[in-house]
């Protein structure tokens, strides 16, 4: 045990569960997961997630799509293993971890070939965790209307039209382009970022600090962009 003035650092090992996804279908997979949840409720309740992704055709979206499904059956997913850029950008992004393939002492599920084990009794650490997953907005966010997300982030599976807003008091993950305004971090969370696939914003802001965009630098217009806080001004970078 490693000690400091204000914490311990304890290393240990605890039994993580990986879910092994090999569709992008959310639908059949929302159904074989509350299949599973409720044949084994006790042994999955709060169980700590790394979702395994083995489907080529697997997307960002798909993968916010899952998280929701997750959440909803109680389950906290606290990273992914996967090798595609897209969704590890995506992760890092909310905030979650992202495992390499050689990770040790995880309990692998495959959700088409699950069998059923004999759950161990070791206590869980994650019991009281409450997790909150991103509010995912499926539509267009069409020119004068808005869309927002409190107490945590936002996920755009839809364009953002000129003079609509998207409004989170967390981060906002953009996977279509952006002509009108974001505004993350409103609850004055400095650590928040923004990523735009495809980058035509009319105004960015994170925790207060903003900028306008009368005309969009050639090195940003139309491409992936994140923006973050440093040193109190507004970074973007193309990526």
């Amino acid at each position: 045990m490693e000690e400091y003035s204000c914490i311990e650092i304890e290393h240990c090992v605890e039994s993580i569960t990986s879910i092994k996804i090999l569709s992008n279908n959310t639908e059949l997979l929302q159904e074989e997961i509350n299949v599973l949840i409720s044949k084994s409720h006790d042994k999955y309740f709060n169980k700590p997630i790394i979702i395994d992704v083995h489907s080529k055709s697997f997307q960002a979206n798909d993968l916010a799509v899952l998280i929701e499904i997750l959440a909803q059956n109680e389950l906290v997913a606290i990273g992914i293993r996967t090798t595609k850029q897209e969704l590890i950008d995506f992760v890092r992004f909310s905030g979650l971890a992202v495992f390499s393939h050689n990770s040790q002492n995880i309990e692998a599920t495959n959700l088409d070939k699950a069998k059923p084990k004999v759950p161990k009794l070791s206590p869980d650490p994650h019991k009281d965790k409450v997790y909150k997953a991103p509010i995912i907005i499926a539509n267009q966010v069409t020119s004068n209307k808005q869309a927002h997300a409190e107490d945590c982030d936002l996920v755009l599976l839809k364009p953002v039209m000129l003079d609509g807003a998207a409004i989170s008091y967390g981060s906002i993950s953009a996977y279509q382009e952006v002509r009108g305004k974001l505004f993350a971090g409103t609850s004055g969370d400095t650590k928040a970022t923004i990523f735009i696939h495809s980058f035509k914003a009319q105004l960015i802001s994170i925790a207060g600090v903003y900028k306008k965009f009368d005309s969009i630098p050639t090195k940003l217009f139309e491409k992936s962009v994140v923006i973050d806080l440093f040193e109190g001004k507004l970074r973007f970078k193309a990526v």
